[in-house]
């Protein structure tokens, strides 16, 4: 099978509402997060409290839970943890992106709003002057701010056929900019990606997995010769420090849900907090800069507490058909093709100031560490450690549900994927060995692998 390589990529997002727990889950094989797992299978899946929290930190969780969803105002007004939004800005709240605490619509005609996020690398190489954008393209801003510029999105169909004769569909994601708000574009040299907002469970349990132990998988140089490489990715986080291990974000470059939390602030509604308090205008952005919107931290210390506190702690999701006896034959398939060897079925958290997510064996089906995933996934920029054919071993953890949750949402960093099966058809570099041996299975045998991911 020859699948084209691809250059560029993008991300979106709509907003949802929460429901709140349905009730834990028995622990054992059908529990992927541990004690703290929910029973809930419908729209509400991912946006659950986990299970074992107290009284006291489920009604610190609804308070998150309400700054994270309710919209920002760019206007000031009586309370100051729901003013600031901007100077220039890609959505009002965090559940834009990660409507219902899943994965966003895929972009395109007939799709639902999207919020696409278009990233440079290491800043744009603007031709006329070098420190004109930031890190992202900001496609929105406050009345007498300039937005940065406008993303086009389209799709173009790549055909492919198993061995079978059973015909497959693909599609690439084609994107341009146009309206940018400062004279020339970035230089030719800028390299661009885009991304999706992933779902948000089992953040808290991820957090708690103890560095030492996803260090100890990682296999740079493949000295056991297995065709896969895992890398563990080093940051500088604000929060703990130089030299720590990045675990979240698509190109696992950061450190801690905290720090991620205030990164999506910064960077998505333009909301300054205790740890990124400098609002982001880059220096040639005029109206940017004189816009009355910067000064203090614009979400408190405490709120921005308690948003962190809920990303930390939405349970993730039962399996309640963990065993049928087709869910067991198409996991079996799912080893033998060697995707165990970076989705690692389970880990055990730690010590944590969150009670509920210690000492808990959870099954996230993730390393934590980068892989090489071949030219046809590269977003061509490179992002801390991870090259651009480099990404995080996403977690399977709640995949069956992506859909339920969003039906528009798309699969892989950019939503290209508009299923579990062409996500792994997307699969090259290290995953092209297990790729190649899904595609060579009877049709039957597929089918069984996908029954497994998608009791996950």
């Amino acid at each position: 099978m020859q699948i084209a390589a691809l250059s560029v990529v993008v991300v979106i997002v709509a907003a949802g509402c929460q429901n709140i727990g349905l009730g834990g889950y028995d622990s054992g094989p059908a529990a992927p997060g541990g004690d703290g797992t929910v029973n809930n299978y419908g729209p509400g899946a991912f946006s659950q409290p986990a299970a074992n929290l107290d009284a006291s930190e489920g009604a610190r969780f609804r308070i998150g839970d309400a700054f994270f969803t309710q919209p920002w105002s760019a206007a000031p007004g009586s309370d100051a943890d729901r003013d600031g939004l901007g100077p220039t800005y890609l959505s009002t709240s965090c559940a834009a992106c990660h409507p219902a605490d899943g994965v966003a619509s895929a972009p395109g005609p007939g799709a639902g709003a999207g919020v696409p996020i278009l990233r440079f690398s290491d800043g744009a190489l603007h031709e006329a002057r070098p420190d004109a954008y930031n890190v992202q393209v900001q496609t929105r801003a406050v009345a007498g701010v300039d937005a940065e510029a406008q993303i086009d999105l389209a799709w173009k169909e790549v055909d492919g056929r198993y061995p079978d004769g059973m015909p497959f569909s693909l599609r690439e994601p084609v994107i341009s900019v146009r309206g940018w708000s400062i004279e020339g574009v970035p230089a030719p040299s800028t390299a661009t990606g885009v991304r999706m907002g992933p779902r948000l469970i089992g953040l808290g349990l991820l957090e708690a997995i103890p560095s030492g132990a996803i260090r100890a998988g990682a296999d740079p140089e493949d000295l056991d010769g297995d065709g896969v490489s895992g890398v563990a990715s080093m940051v500088d986080s604000p929060t703990l420090g130089p030299n720590v291990l990045g675990r979240f974000g698509l190109k696992a470059n950061v450190a801690t849900v905290e720090d991620q939390t205030a990164i999506a602030y910064l960077l998505d509604l333009g909301i300054t907090s205790p740890i990124h308090a400098r609002e982001n205008c880059p220096a040639p952005q005029a109206s940017c800069v004189a816009s009355p919107t910067g000064g203090e931290p614009e979400i408190s210390a405490e709120r921005f507490g308690d948003v962190v506190f809920y990303a930390r702690t939405l349970a993730v999701p039962g399996r309640p058909s963990a065993a049928d006896a087709s869910v067991l034959e198409g996991r079996s398939i799912f080893d033998d093709l060697g995707c165990s060897a970076c989705h690692t079925p389970s880990w055990t958290t730690g010590p944590d100031d969150i009670g509920a997510l210690a000492d808990q064996s959870i099954h996230p089906y993730t390393d934590l560490l980068l892989h090489d995933m071949g030219e046809g996934l590269s977003d061509g920029r490179s992002d801390g450690m991870a090259s651009p054919t480099e990404w995080r071993t996403s977690p399977l953890w709640g995949i069956g549900l992506v859909r339920t949750v969003n039906d528009e949402a798309g699969f892989l960093h950019d939503g290209r994927a508009r299923s579990i099966e062409e996500a792994i058809l997307w699969h090259g570099g290290e995953a092209g060995r297990s790729r190649d041996a899904f595609v060579g299975l009877s049709a039957a045998n597929r089918d069984l692998v996908l029954v497994f991911l998608k009791s996950l």
